[in-house]
Formats: structure tokens, sequence, C-alpha cells
């Protein structure tokens, strides 16, 4: 699926039975304040709820990305992702449902 088609680019996505979780970059927005810019967003797959989760601080050593969010903390490496001590699966960006596109689509309006 081609994200062009959406005001958004979608960086990292990693799902679970339950959730989805992705980073997008906005394109419709052309600013230097990278919080407006970039976004971790968390999709409950039952009710298709988006909530944006607050970003506190990253860290990459050894090949494995830490993201820490107020909300819990996600890791990720050639292995494994893991949020909040759960497993989760590494979707490439590129080969996301067109559902959740249009979901987070919504969302930013």
């Amino acid at each position: 699926m081609a994200t062009d088609l959406f005001p958004f680019k979608v960086l990292f996505c990693f799902e679970d039975t339950v959730k989805l979780i992705a980073e997008i970059k906005r394109t419709d927005i052309q600013t230097e304040d990278k919080s407006i810019v970039y976004k971790w967003l968390l999709i409950d797959k039952s009710s298709r709820e988006v909530r944006q989760l607050t970003f506190l601080s990253m860290d990459q050593s050894e090949g494995e990305q830490i993201r820490n969010f107020a909300e819990g903390t996600l890791s990720w490496n050639a292995a494994a992702v893991d949020f909040n001590g759960k497993e989760m699966d590494r979707n490439e960006p590129d080969h996301m449902d067109t559902k959740w596109l249009e979901i987070i689509a919504g969302f930013l309006i």
C-alpha cells in the first residue's frame, strides 16, 4: 500500500492481537518542532480507538532501540519486539493494512 496517499509516512509499525503501535511522520506540516511532525500512536484493534503515546526519551545501543513513553517502554532489536513486557510483531510500514492507515488519517484531522 502506498502511504503517499495519506498525510503521513509510517516509520515503524508493531502489533499483537489487541493493539498496533506506529510511529508516523506528518508530511503535511512543515515545522522544525519534532513533537508536531513525529507521533507515536497506539491503536486498540477491537475499538479502533487511537491514542497518542506521550514520548519521553529514546535510546539506541548495540542494535537495540528503546522508546520510553509515559504509558510504558517499547524496545526492539533484530530478533524481538517488546512493549511493557508483552511480545509484539514487527510489520513492514509499506505493507500496513489500509484500514489502519485510514484510522490514523481520521485521527489526525
